[in-house]
């Protein structure tokens, strides 16, 4: 009979609790962003220019480091909509920055970051895959897979927080951070 008590007391526990969701359904702005996210992307010269135009810092599109005596810009990478593979203007920057990390002797963190759409789960998930694909294109650059560590933040890290496909485009990203 109390085990009968304490199941009852856990599922109404688990009924009552539920699942945090989100409303996922989108307006066509979020969807097809495909014109924004060419912006971010550009061929590397519209982050260039970004860079230039804007203080950089480490919430934008990228980090300063210092590497082997030198300041380098590191720079987030990219991604469309629903998707952690990465195009070819981001496998571009991600092969910049293997040149950049390759004189650099310690940990380095990759973080995955989403947009705020899809369950804090789903997000989760998502942002891991983001992460690897970076740490994969960076071993296939030569940079030792010991030395490169995953984290994803799903949602929670955004770098906007304005509701428009702009905004929802810059926190697609996965970003680089250096350990000692």
């Amino acid at each position: 009979m109390k085990k009968l008590g304490i199941y009852s007391f856990l599922i109404a526990a688990i009924l009552l609790t539920g699942c945090s969701q989100k409303n996922v359904e989108m307006d066509a702005n979020a969807k097809n962003s495909d014109s924004t996210l060419d912006k971010v992307e550009g061929n590397g010269a519209a982050n260039q220019e970004m860079m230039n135009s804007e203080s950089m810092d480490s919430a934008s599109n990228g980090i300063y480091a210092m590497i082997d005596g030198k300041k380098v810009f590191l720079e987030s990478v990219y991604f469309a909509f629903d998707k952690f593979d990465l195009s070819p203007s981001m496998r571009e920057i991600t092969k910049s920055n293997a040149t950049k990390l390759s004189a650099y002797a310690g940990k380095i963190k990759v973080e995955g970051n989403c947009d705020e759409w899809g369950t804090d789960e789903y997000n989760y998930a998502l942002g891991l895959k983001r992460a690897k694909a970076v740490k994969d294109a960076l071993v296939a650059d030569g940079i030792d897979s010991a030395n490169i560590s995953l984290i994803s933040f799903g949602e929670s890290n955004p770098v906007c927080t304005d509701k428009n496909a702009a905004c929802w485009t810059k926190n697609r990203r996965a970003e680089h951070r250096l350990l000692p």
